[in-house]
């Protein structure tokens, strides 16, 4: 797989093109290199080493249709917009409440709804660390309406930067130190720019190939993997999910704290087979069951 490698060489700072192959039983380096910048156009260079992988796709045509038949008949009575504000209010307050309260957050669905009104809710003066997640989470969906462009690795960054602000010192920065989930070892810390360097040329390759929930659900499962940040590493996969569905016109994909038990379990699958299926067929029967109503 190709990565871009950095090389500081006399204090100067080069980038290569590297892809590692099995030569002979010993893996050996081949190096293409790119100048002491990062091409702008680097995705072109990835796409380039990957034509050959073959797309395997996760779900039947079957499935496909029920999803594509729900986007059809959501988008008769809802525009994919910041007027969703207005016109499905709940179904977003619900998805700030969800994805806060799988990762802790101790706020009720009330409370999140008053503190999103601007209320002042008695008892919360010890709780500020609460508030500032939900406040926070309203500022990343006004982001992804806001947001024209596709993903970068600079709009994962500014995703995290504006979930955790005043949350944490390095908010929008990678992690710089390893850390463990569960029993799952995430990657060093070392290896973070390749990996999302990867994960770019990934999505730039496969986002014109694979149906949108598949792609969704893949983007939300190898971003978590690399697990780049401190803290929030979840909401921003949940946010990433969701930045995809809505910019292709799909309704929100919420999932719930009351199964977060589930969740977790399909994830750590993951971590110990390397499987996405499961996953992906997940994801796919949680959007059927929110929107079961536009498919008779």
């Amino acid at each position: 797989m190709a990565y871009i490698e950095k090389k500081k060489i006399n204090g100067n700072i080069y980038y290569y093109l590297t892809k590692t192959k099995r030569v002979n039983g010993k893996f050996k380096k081949k190096r293409k290199y790119l100048g002491t910048k990062i091409p702008k156009d680097i995705e072109k260079y990835l796409k380039k080493k990957k034509t050959k992988i073959k797309i395997k796709h996760y779900l039947t045509k079957r499935q496909l249709k029920i999803v594509d038949k729900i986007k059809k008949e959501y988008s008769k009575k809802y525009k994919i917009d910041k007027t969703l504000w207005k016109t499905e209010k709940q179904k977003l307050i619900s998805f700030i409440y969800n994805t806060n309260a799988i990762e802790g957050n101790t706020l009720s669905l009330k409370d999140t709804e008053e503190v999103l009104k601007g209320k002042k809710i008695k008892g919360l003066e010890t709780k500020k660390r609460d508030v500032k997640e939900i406040k926070n989470m309203k500022q990343c969906i006004d982001y992804l309406f806001m947001y024209k462009e596709d993903i970068s690795i600079e709009f994962i960054l500014k995703l995290h930067k504006i979930e955790m602000n005043g949350l944490m010192q390095d908010a929008g920065k990678f992690r710089i130190y390893d850390v463990k989930v569960g029993n799952y070892f995430c990657p060093k810390y070392q290896e973070l720019p390749k990996l999302m360097f990867e994960l770019i040329g990934w999505y730039n390759i496969n986002k014109n190939k694979l149906h949108i929930i598949e792609l969704a659900s893949l983007m939300h499962l190898k971003f978590v993997k690399i697990h780049p940040f401190g803290d929030g590493n979840g909401r921003v996969a949940r946010l990433l999910m969701n930045f995809i569905m809505l910019n292709a016109e799909y309704p929100l994909i919420n999932i719930f704290n009351d199964e977060k038990m589930y969740y977790y379990l399909v994830l750590q699958k993951y971590d110990s087979d390397n499987k996405e299926k499961d996953f992906v067929k997940y994801i796919y029967e949680l959007f059927g069951i929110q929107y079961k109503e536009y498919v008779k």
